[in-house]
């Protein structure tokens, strides 16, 4: 059973290393990893939790991957927050490098919207809607994840044709301010859009021994009863290779090697094979397989 991850921060690593005089990171480190999962590709993210220059930035990340990545997985270039893209038009930019997925905010306020952390009064800006418009013109997955309730709702209104919720759990089983209400799933399910279910562990329970994959398929359970199999897949949040969150995922899913783990709980729990499918894949494929970089 293959799967497609929602979410990775692979780009952000990759500059981070760089940055430290680390090269060859993906080949000696996130290579090895994926190819012993079942994961084939997901939204490579390139994560801002500061202010850097993210031309040069995405250029020392784009550096680091060798072109036999793009054969060999099937990869969606984004952006977890634009803090650093300095106006709307600089989209265009990242837009030719292949990006095809970007959330406004990481949980910061910034020039176009508002993230978690951020004024609960405050949503989306002025500039943030030319943003959005620019994004939809060029057909660009818009993501809520990490957007603050105003925000999320405010994004809906303004109604982008693509959208996602990446990486984040169901608040009704565990109350983080970065998982989804049932009221926020509901409506992302009407304006068409998929949930990413994340493995960090803290999003999936609060004591840390119950942050375990059967607690997370509590969260699979709820968000396939509330929004259907059809709107549901993985945005896995992977933290292994963050000195600082290395230990932040589940207890016994800690790594990309061991999904398999959730994939064996799902046939436990009377998931079908079909629905396996949906959840792990197709989903995601049915809907934006064409924001997919393909090699020459």
């Amino acid at each position: 059973m293959k799967i497609f991850d929602l979410h990775t921060d692979i780009l952000y690593d990759l500059y981070e290393q760089k940055s430290k005089g680390v090269s060859n990171r993906f080949v000696s480190y996130h290579l090895k990893q994926l190819q012993s999962s079942p994961i084939t590709g997901g939204i490579w993210a390139f994560y801002s939790p500061d202010d850097f220059d993210l031309e040069a930035a995405v250029a020392t990340a784009l550096s680091e991957l060798p072109a036999s990545t793009f054969a060999e997985f099937e990869i969606v270039l984004g952006f977890e927050g634009l803090r650093n893209l300095p106006a709307p038009a600089a989209i265009d930019h990242y837009y030719h490098l292949g990006f095809r997925h970007a959330s406004l905010t990481w949980n910061e306020e910034n020039r176009y919207a508002t993230g978690v952390k951020g004024d609960p009064g405050r949503g989306l800006t002025a500039l943030g809607k030319t943003l959005l418009d620019k994004m939809d013109e060029l057909g660009m997955i818009v993501d809520l994840a990490h957007a603050n309730e105003k925000s999320f709702y405010d994004i809906i209104a303004h109604g982008p044709r693509n959208i996602i919720f990446s990486h984040g759990n169901m608040r009704a089983l565990c109350d983080h301010p970065r998982n989804l209400t049932d009221d926020q799933a509901k409506a992302l399910k009407a304006a068409g859009g998929i949930v990413g279910l994340t493995l960090a562990g803290n999003f999936v329970a609060k004591k840390r021994d119950e942050q375990t994959v059967e607690r997370f398929l509590d969260h699979l359970d709820h968000a396939v009863k509330l929004i259907g199999v059809e709107s549901v897949a993985f945005g896995f949040d992977f933290m292994d290779y963050f000195e600082e969150f290395s230990t932040s995922n589940l207890t016994d899913v800690t790594d990309a090697t061991k999904v398999n783990l959730i994939v064996a709980g799902m046939r436990r729990r009377g998931y079908t094979e079909e629905e396996i499918e949906k959840i792990c894949y197709k989903n995601f494929y049915d809907r934006y397989q064409d924001k997919m970089i393909r090699s020459n």
